[in-house]
C-alpha cells in the first residue's frame, strides 16, 4: 500500500523516517492497546486517573500501530506529531482531537513538570471511549484481525 503524501512530506522534513516493517509489530501494538483497554475496563470506576492513563497509553499504542503500517517512525518531532498525524488518518473528529490533544498535554505536563491534576469520571470515560472506537478503526485500516 502506498504511503499517504502527508507521511511522505513528514519524511522529507525529517520529522519522520521511513523504516522497514517489523513482522508482527502492527498486531503487537494493537494487542497492547486492547490489553490497556481491558485493564481499564476492569478497574474500579472510581479510579479515574488510572482509567484515563491506561486509555491514553492504549491510544498511543494505536498510533504506533498506524505508524508501523505506514512504515514510518518519529524522529525529532516525537509523540505529539505522531498523535496529530495518525489521529487525522484515523478520522478523529474535531472534538475528539481536542480532547486527545489535551490528554497528551496533561500526560506530558505530569510526566515532566508537575503532579497529575485530578481527572474526572467523564474525562476517564471519554478517553476510554476514544480508545475503544479508534482501536476498531485501526484494525480495519491496517487489515489486522
Amino acid at each position: 500500500m502506498p504511503r499517504p503524501s502527508e507521511y511522505e512530506n513528514l519524511i522529507k522534513t525529517k520529522a519522520f523516517e521511513a523504516v522497514a516493517p517489523t513482522p508482527g509489530a502492527i498486531a503487537g501494538f494493537l494487542r497492547n492497546a486492547a490489553d490497556y483497554k481491558a485493564t481499564a475496563d476492569g478497574l474500579d470506576p472510581s479510579r479515574h486517573l488510572q482509567v484515563f492513563t491506561l486509555a491514553y497509553e492504549g491510544y498511543f499504542q494505536v498510533v504506533q500501530a498506524v505508524l508501523e503500517f505506514y512504515e514510518v517512525r518519529t524522529k525529532d518531532a516525537g509523540r505529539n506529531l505522531a498523535i496529530q498525524r495518525v489521529s487525522t488518518s484515523l478520522g478523529v473528529n474535531s472534538q475528539e482531537f481536542a480532547f486527545i490533544t489535551k490528554a497528551h498535554e496533561r500526560r506530558n505536563g505530569t510526566s515532566y513538570v508537575s503532579p497529575f491534576p485530578p481527572v474526572s469520571k467523564a474525562e476517564a470515560a471519554t478517553m476510554l471511549a476514544i480508545l475503544a472506537k479508534y482501536l476498531l478503526v485501526a484494525h480495519t485500516l491496517t487489515d489486522t484481525p
